[in-house]
């Protein structure tokens, strides 16, 4: 159940309504955090929400030459399944109480509440970026699916098995092998070298695959300073230094010397230690019913209005072996 809170209005306006030339262009909001993290995951459209994939290899085959036959060579097949997660909003509103308020200009004398201008305001101004933002900061980096209680609104960080959870069961399964760099440095040079090694230690046949090498933003802010001070003012940088450790709708990527790779700054990942990278084609995203994230319905009965919407997402990596990690941040994230 969600309501408007607006004791303090009144307690400084007054519970009535005067025009006194009020509009919306008077309503004030802080930024949202823009919703960048999936937009680094290639889409994967589909009804099923476990996407079922095989993984295929095929062992040595050459061998020296010899008349007689002599077969080698083997041919494996393995299961590779992406799981994609049911999610909602639920919103219940009785919109009466603005009228006799400062915010009476955006009531209506229509009885269906759900056609009163208040209605429009907060799904445009709110509602749907907060959708982007509560997915940003909680789900799709934090998240750890927990199937809900009956009746009981589920806690933030729970609606899906995010990044963080991905990659640590990975290792738990002997999946993924964390590269192992002891503490994140605090020295901005010395931070620069750690991400160098990082990079170093990849797999041979990924070192030369371009792939954004991922960090919380007060890291990535670290690398870039640690990267100007030891290669001193390159081509690479710009007259004025983008910014890393804001919040912004674009992600901003600082090149890694001697390599094709980039480091990205991702607000999802918090203040996480953890450092990550994979290959552009091995991360993926799952969506069913995905229109619904940007729009909701809206129903009245009586005098209260209920908003709601429900989709499926999901992220995932079909070839863990091509996922690398520090060994930081394993947490609490695998049961």
């Amino acid at each position: 159940m969600a309501d408007l809170t607006i004791e303090s209005l009144l307690a400084e306006y007054g519970s009535y309504y005067i025009a006194a030339g009020q509009n919306a262009t008077r309503l004030v909001q802080r930024a949202f955090i823009a919703g960048v993290t999936e937009s680094l995951f290639g889409s994967i459209v589909t009804d099923d929400t476990q996407y079922r994939m095989a993984k295929t290899d095929l062992g040595r085959i050459l061998q020296a030459f010899q008349p007689g036959w002599t077969p080698l060579g083997t041919v494996a097949v393995t299961p590779v399944v992406l799981s994609q997660f049911p999610m909602k909003v639920d919103l219940e509103l009785t919109p009466d109480q603005i009228e006799a308020s400062w915010l009476g200009f955006l009531a209506d004398n229509d009885l269906d509440r759900a056609k009163w201008p208040v209605i429009r305001w907060l799904i445009e101004a709110h509602i749907l970026p907060q959708i982007q933002e509560d997915f940003e900061l909680n789900e799709v980096y934090l998240g750890k699916f927990v199937a809900p209680t009956k009746g009981v609104p589920s806690a933030a960080g729970t609606a899906m098995d995010g990044i963080r959870t991905i990659i640590n069961q990975g290792i738990a399964n002997s999946q993924i092998t964390p590269i192992s760099l002891g503490a994140l440095p605090s020295d901005a040079v010395a931070f620069c070298e750690y991400v160098e090694a990082f990079c170093r230690a990849f797999s041979i046949r990924y070192k030369g695959r371009p792939m954004k090498v991922c960090m919380n933003p007060t890291l990535a802010e670290r690398y870039a300073r640690g990267r100007q001070i030891k290669y001193g003012r390159d081509m690479n940088f710009m007259t004025s230094k983008p910014l890393l450790a804001g919040n912004g709708d674009a992600i901003v990527q600082i090149p890694i010397e001697f390599t094709l790779h980039t480091v990205v700054g991702l607000v999802s990942m918090g203040t996480s230690s953890k450092v990550w990278a994979t290959p552009d084609d091995n991360r993926k995203k799952l969506s069913k019913k995905s229109v619904n994230e940007k729009m909701v319905r809206v129903e009245s009965a009586k005098r209260e209005v209920a908003i709601f919407t429900d989709y499926y997402k999901g992220v995932g990596f079909p070839l863990l072996e091509a996922v690398f990690a520090n060994e930081l941040d394993l947490g609490n994230t695998v049961t």
